[in-house]
C-alpha cells in the first residue's frame, strides 16, 4: 500500500513525465472529442473506434501529453456515440415529422419525482419505457425514456411506479422563432427520446405496481421531501418565502414563484437556487469550521468532512448538480494529500473526466459549462484581483499586528474580508460572462456587488436550516419552528435585495453576440404564434426598439419574451396595441412590467410616427369617429416607410375595412404586406391587393382556432398573380431586413429568401 502510495505521489509530482496539469490537459481533450463527436453525428462509430485504435497505438509508442490527449479526444468521442444513441427517438424521426403525434399506450417506470406545475393540476416526470404500443412503430416497443406531461394528474404519483397510460407520443417542433428554447434539443441532451402528453382520466392511466425504481434514490427523494416540510414547518402560511427557502436549501425550483427567479436572475444569483458549488462549499466550510476547532489533523477532518458531503448530495435527492459538486469539492479536498501544487486544475480535470465519463451529454448543458468555467475563472483572476484588492484593505504597515487593538484587529479583518469577497465576486462574475451570455444573452455586473450580500444570507439561511433539521431530528419542535422563523425573515430580506438589486438601472442587461455588430439595417420580425395573434418587433438603424402588438398571455414566455431577450430588448421604446383581441394584447401587461415601453401612442387615420430620422409609421386606419361592432373591423392599419421600402401591415382587417381603404383614396402601394385573419369575414380582396402591388405577402395561418386558418384558395389566387409569399406555417417567424442597398425577406424554420426590388 505504501508503495502504491509512493508512486502515485512520483507521478503527480513528475510534469516532465505526465505533463503539467496532465488531467486538467486530458479534459479539455475530452470535451473537445465530445464536441467533435456532436458535430459529425453522421459518422459511424467505427471511425472513431479507427481513431481510437490508432491513437492508442500512437500513445504505445510515444508515452507523451500531447499523444494521451490524442487518445483520450478520440476515446470520449466514440463514448459519446453510445450515450447519445437512442434507437425510440430515431424511429420517431423517421416516421414522424416535427410537431407531429400517434396515438400510444406506454407502460413504464416514473424515473424522478414528479413535478407539479404552478396551476397545482399538471405533473411531469421522465418515464423510463418498458413497452410502448404506438401507431407506426413495432409492437411492444421497449427501451428509452418519456417526457410525460400530465394534465389533470395527482400529486401521489410518486418515483418508482409502475404505470400504464394512454395519449400522444408527440415529436417536439424546432424553435419557430428567435430566441425561442429549443425543446427538441433539451428532451436529446437529458437523455429522453420523446414527449408524451396524456390527460389523467380514470380509464387513461392505471398504477400497476410502486418501489420499481432505485432504492438508494428512492430514500433520497424521501428524505429531500422530509427535510423540505422540516425547514419550512411553521412558515407553511407564506407559501412564497416558503418554496424559496427549500430552493436554497436543497434546489427544490418547481413552487418558486416567477417574479421571485426573475429579480434572481436580474441581480445575478440565480445560482444560490440550485445544489451547486457554492452550497456543498458552504457547506464544507461549516463542517471544517467546527472539526478545526475540535483539533483534529487534516486527514481525520476530510475523514468525517468527505462522507458528510455525500450525506448532503443524498439528502437534496441525488441531482446531477449536488454530484458534481461533490466531486469537484473531493478532488479539492484531497489533492493536499498528495502535495500537489497545481492541484486546483488537475482536480478541475479529474472531476470533469469522472462526471463526462458517466455521461458525455453533460458538457452540453449550462449547469456543467457554468460550474466549471466559473472555477476555472476564479483559479486564473483571484489570486491577482485579490492582490490589487486587498491594498485597499492593508493596515499601517509601519504599525505591528501584534499592537493592534480589539477594534483594529476587528476593522482589518473586515476589510480583508470584503475585498476578498470582492476579488472572488469579480473574478465569478466576469468569467461567467461570456457562458451567461451564450446561454442567457444576459450580463448582470450588479451580481459583483449583489453576490457579497446574497451569498452570505445564502449561508446562514443554510447553517440556520441545519440546526433547524437536528432540532426536528431530535423531537425539538418548538426550536425547529423558532429557526424556520428565522429562516422567513432571512429569505424576505433576499428576496427584497434580490429585487433592489434587480431594479438598479443597467445592473443586468440583455445582449446577443449577433447584434454587437448588425450594422446599419432596420429589421422586422414578425413572429408566428401557434393560436392566430401577431406580435410584430421593428428595430431600427440607430436602435430604436418597438413592438406592434404583444400576442396573447401564453405567448409571452414561451415566445415574445425570448425573442426580444435575445434581439436584445433592455427598454422598449414603445409598444402599440392595434385592437382589443387578446391574442393580440393578452401579454401587454407583461410586456409593460418586463420591457416598460417608453411610448403607448394610440395613433387615428393621418398620424404619423417618426421612429427616427428616416423611418416612419404612418396611421392609414381606422378614421376619428369610426365605430364597428367586431374588434377585428376597428384594428389599426399602418405603413412603415424606410429607405424606400413600404411595409404595409393590416393586421386583422378583413372587408369592411379593405373597402374602407380602397375608398378612401390613400396610396396603399407596399413592397411587403403584412396581414392576419380576421376572425369571421373576408379578407385579403383581389382589389385591395391589386391596389398594394405588394411584391410578397406575409401572413399567419394557424390550425387551431379554424377561422385563423388561410383557405387553399386565397393561396392559389396569390400564385395566379405571381405573388411570392411567406405562408407562416411552413415558415415559422419572418424577418426583412432593409440594408442600405438591399431588402430581403427571409423565413426562419424554411430558410426560404428573398430580395425586394428597390424602388417602388
Amino acid at each position: 500500500m505504501k508503495a502504491l502510495a509512493a508512486a502515485i505521489r512520483h507521478w503527480w509530482r513528475h510534469p516532465a513525465r505526465s505533463g503539467a496539469h496532465l488531467l486538467f490537459l486530458l479534459a479539455l481533450a475530452a470535451c473537445a472529442g465530445i464536441a467533435a463527436s456532436d458535430a459529425l453525428a453522421h459518422w459511424r462509430w467505427w471511425t472513431w473506434l479507427a481513431l481510437l485504435a490508432g491513437t492508442a497505438l500512437l500513445a504505445w509508442k510515444r508515452r507523451e501529453a500531447a499523444t494521451w490527449m490524442l487518445l483520450c479526444a478520440a476515446g470520449f468521442a466514440l463514448l459519446h456515440q453510445w450515450h447519445d444513441r437512442d434507437p425510440l427517438r430515431e424511429q420517431l424521426h423517421r416516421l414522424v415529422p416535427p410537431g407531429g403525434a400517434v396515438t400510444a399506450v406506454v407502460t413504464g417506470v416514473i424515473n424522478d419525482a414528479p413535478e407539479v406545475d404552478a396551476s397545482g393540476v399538471n405533473v411531469s416526470f421522465p418515464l423510463r419505457v418498458e413497452r410502448l404500443d404506438a401507431t407506426l412503430l413495432p409492437d411492444g416497443y421497449a427501451g428509452g425514456e418519456l417526457y410525460v406531461h400530465l394534465r389533470g394528474g395527482t400529486a401521489t404519483l410518486q418515483y418508482g411506479d409502475r404505470i400504464e397510460l394512454s395519449g400522444l407520443l408527440r415529436r417536439p417542433k424546432a424553435p419557430r422563432n428567435p430566441g425561442e428554447f429549443d425543446y427538441p434539443s433539451f428532451l436529446r441532451r437529458e437523455g429522453l427520446s420523446a414527449e408524451f402528453e396524456s390527460v389523467a382520466l380514470v380509464d387513461e392511466l392505471t398504477v400497476s405496481a410502486q418501489g420499481e425504481g432505485n432504492p438508494v434514490v428512492a430514500a433520497a427523494l424521501q428524505a429531500r421531501e422530509w427535510i423540505g416540510a422540516a425547514v419550512t414547518e411553521g412558515i407553511a402560511h407564506d407559501p412564497d418565502i416558503a418554496a424559496t427557502v427549500r430552493a436554497m436549501v436543497l434546489g427544490t425550483r418547481e413552487k418558486t414563484p416567477a417574479e421571485v427567479e426573475e429579480a434572481f436572475v436580474a441581480s445575478g444569483t440565480m445560482h444560490i437556487f440550485a445544489v451547486s458549488g457554492l452550497h456543498v462549499a458552504m457547506f464544507c466550510g461549516v463542517v471544517f469550521w467546527l472539526l478545526r476547532r475540535m483539533g483534529l489533523p487534516y486527514g481525520w477532518i476530510l475523514a468525517v468532512a468527505l462522507p458528510l458531503v455525500f450525506f448532503y448530495v443524498f439528502i437534496t435527492g441525488l441531482r446531477p448538480s449536488a454530484w458534481r459538486a461533490a466531486l469537484m469539492s473531493t478532488a479539492f479536498l484531497c489533492a493536499p494529500l498528495w502535495d500537489r501544487e497545481s492541484r486546483l486544475y488537475n482536480g478541475l480535470g479529474a472531476a470533469a473526466l469522472l462526471l463526462l465519463l458517466w455521461n458525455t451529454r453533460q458538457l452540453f448543458q449550462p449547469g456543467f459549462t457554468l460550474s466549471f468555467g466559473v472555477l476555472l475563472a476564479i483559479a486564473v483572476m483571484h489570486p491577482p484581483l485579490k492582490k490589487v484588492f486587498r491594498r485597499f484593505g492593508e493596515p499601517d504597515p509601519f504599525l505591528p499586528r501584534q499592537l493592534f487593538s480589539r477594534r483594529q484587529e476587528f476593522e482589518f479583518r473586515s476589510r480583508s474580508f470584503v475585498t476578498d469577497s470582492l476579488a472572488l465576486s469579480v473574478a465569478s462574475t466576469v468569467g461567467s460572462a461570456p457562458l451567461m451570455i451564450h446561454y442567457f444573452g444576459l450580463i448582470t455586473p450588479i451580481g459583483i456587488v449583489a453576490n457579497i450580500f446574497l451569498v452570505l444570507l445564502s449561508n446562514a439561511i443554510l447553517i440556520v436550516a441545519c440546526v433547524s433539521i437536528m432540532a426536528s431530528g431530535a423531537g425539538l419542535g418548538l426550536g425547529a419552528i423558532l429557526c424556520n422563523k428565522l429562516n422567513w425573515l432571512l429569505a424576505v430580506l433576499s428576496v427584497k435585495l434580490a429585487q433592489f438589486f434587480a431594479a438598479v438601472p443597467w445592473g443586468h442587461v440583455n445582449v446577443h453576440p449577433s447584434q454587437l455588430w448588425r450594422g446599419d439595417v432596420c429589421e422586422i420580425t414578425v413572429l408566428e404564434l401557434d393560436t392566430g395573434g401577431t406580435a410584430v418587433h421593428l428595430h431600427t438603424p440607430g436602435g430604436a426598439q418597438w413592438l406592434v402588438d404583444s400576442g396573447g398571455q401564453r405567448h409571452f414566455l414561451r415566445t415574445v419574451r425570448p425573442h426580444l431577450t435575445r434581439a436584445p430588448v433592455n427598454r422598449l421604446d414603445g409598444l402599440i396595441l392595434t385592437h382589443s383581441d387578446t391574442m393580440h394584447t393578452g401579454a401587454a401587461e407583461d410586456v409593460r412590467r418586463v420591457f416598460r415601453p417608453r411610448d403607448e401612442p394610440s395613433p387615428r387615420a393621418g398620424d404619423v410616427l417618426t421612429l427616427e430620422p428616416g423611418v416612419t409609421l404612418r396611421c392609414l386606419f381606422p378614421p376619428p369617429g369610426w365605430n364597428a361592432d367586431a374588434a377585428d373591423d376597428r384594428c389599426a392599419v399602418f405603413m412603415l416607410n424606410c429607405r424606400g421600402t413600404r411595409v404595409l401591415m393590416v393586421n386583422d382587417a378583413g372587408f369592411i375595412t379593405e373597402k374602407a381603404l380602397l375608398e378612401g383614396g390613400e396610396d396603399l402601394r407596399a413592397d411587403i404586406l403584412i396581414k392576419g385573419r380576421h376572425d369571421s369575414d373576408f379578407s385579403g380582396l383581389p382589389e385591395f391587393l391589386n391596389a398594394v402591388r405588394p411584391q410578397t405577402v406575409i401572413f399567419t395561418n394557424t390550425r387551431f382556432p379554424a377561422s385563423e386558418a388561410v383557405p387553399a384558395e386565397w393561396k392559389e389566387m396569390l400564385a395566379a398573380k405571381a405573388l411570392h409569399f411567406f405562408d407562416q406555417e411552413q415558415s415559422g417567424a419572418v424577418i426583412v431586413r432593409m440594408e442600405p442597398e438591399t431588402t430581403t425577406v427571409r423565413g426562419y424554420c424554411d430558410g426560404t429568401e428573398l430580395r425586394v426590388r428597390r424602388p417602388l
